[in-house]
């Protein structure tokens, strides 16, 4: 069984299907995402090629992110979200 999306939970928390503690016990049970997939974002080099940048967190070895870890993702993000752009945009 695969798990539900990030977006398929909130449709389902807007139709009133769910509510915030029926989410939460879902993602620790694994049953539900608890990241959203993002817009492919790139970026143009001197050279006019594009590049993407990436994030990982070299070790992780299957543990769990911390809180820590979470909002730094989620502060690389909003900066990627600001300096790039998506492909089909910018050509």
């Amino acid at each position: 069984m695969g798990r539900l999306t990030v977006n398929e939970v909130a449709t389902l928390k807007e139709s009133g299907v769910l509510n915030e503690d029926t989410i939460a016990e879902m993602q620790e049970a694994g049953l539900v995402s608890t990241r959203t997939r993002n817009t492919s974002r790139w970026m143009r080099t001197k050279n006019n090629t594009w590049v993407s940048p990436q994030l990982y967190f070299q070790g992780l070895d299957g543990s769990e992110y911390s809180k820590k870890m979470t909002e730094f993702r989620a502060e690389f993000q909003s900066l990627v979200t600001k300096y790039c752009t998506s492909k089909t945009k910018e050509k």
